[in-house]
């Protein structure tokens, strides 16, 4: 199984020596490596060269791509991926790195239980320390993508999951141009309910949580529209899924979490109501929903919305 590494470039020039390497590094033998330069205005693409001049036996499998501007992640990601030969991809940030064994392992696992997507755990690294430990949750795929669908309760991640490239192509699934804020959660539920999971118990990737460089460090008014427009294309997606009415709660859910989001950052009613426009059909979501868009004090609705999530999910199944 031929594996295609996708990485993005930009304002990484303190970070992507560690990552390149660790990714030379790799037991596994039969990979591809992409990197995206999203014109970066430092020094990341020197390092990365000098990195891969020291694995002589790697250069022929590394492609640097060069955007002639700056089109930001989600198109980084797209061109990543349409550029990709192998069997299955592997998306990588370039200011994190990974485990030598990481991809072996994950195509082990894939390999061994014939399915689509194989995630690994990750440890969150700040300042050089692995600050928590975060393992794949054991699940249903089906109980597995209900508890996503609500949303900030599972990883919202597509790095560090080894997903077979023919679950793009045959379902045209990409990401959007523009969605650069909530750019993987517009295309991980439309994988997911095409797919068959696993996991590996391992933590395999080290997510850094302080490069302020970084695409999405901030919620402002440009992230908070990319992230409705995300809410808002998975959502038209569900709705025309045949599964649809065995997500339909839990989508909602996410739904009514649209609202929360606007509430906590203070996203403008109109902003939201122009770039989603997705209303909830069941009466619990519905009345949620009001709850949130209520001049009732955030505390108060956020207690009720949390604790009716909590409820739903120990119903999952």
């Amino acid at each position: 199984m031929k594996v295609s590494v996708l990485v993005p470039v930009y304002g990484v020039e303190k970070f992507i020596a560690q990552c390149a390497t660790n990714l030379m590094d790799q037991t596994y033998k039969d990979v591809e490596y992409i990197f995206v330069n999203d014109c970066t205005p430092d020094a990341s693409i020197d390092q990365l060269k000098q990195v891969i001049e020291q694995y002589p036996e790697r250069r022929q499998q590394v492609k640097i791509l060069n955007h002639a501007h700056n089109l930001g992640v989600a198109m980084v990601r797209k061109t990543a991926l349409n550029a990709a030969t192998g069997d299955a991809v592997v998306f990588v940030d370039s200011d994190d790195y990974v485990e030598s064994t990481m991809i072996e392992k994950l195509v082990d696992k894939m390999l061994t239980t014939r399915t689509d997507i194989v995630d690994g755990g990750y440890s969150i690294v700040n300042n050089g320390t692995s600050v928590k430990q975060c393992y794949p949750m054991h699940a249903s795929d089906k109980a597995y993508l209900k508890t996503y669908l609500c949303q900030n309760v599972e990883s919202n991640r597509i790095w560090g999951r080894l997903i077979k490239t023919s679950l793009f192509v045959d379902n045209n699934i990409t990401f959007f141009k523009g969605v650069d804020y909530g750019e993987d959660f517009s295309v991980l539920p439309r994988l997911l309910i095409n797919a068959r999971r696993s996991w590996v118990d391992e933590c395999l990737y080290y997510y850094r949580d302080d490069n302020s460089q970084s695409y999405t460090n901030n919620i402002t008014t440009k992230n908070a529209i990319s992230f409705l427009k995300a809410q808002q294309i998975v959502g038209e997606y569900l709705l025309n899924h045949p599964r649809w009415k065995t997500f339909a709660v839990s989508a909602q859910m996410g739904w009514v979490n649209v609202w929360r989001f606007a509430r906590s950052f203070n996203v403008e009613r109109s902003l939201v109501e122009e770039h989603f426009k997705l209303k909830p059909t069941c009466l619990t979501t519905q009345f949620l929903t009001a709850l949130m868009k209520s001049r009732l004090p955030f505390k108060l609705v956020n207690f009720i919305y949390m604790s009716s999530r909590r409820i739903y999910l120990l119903m999952v199944k």
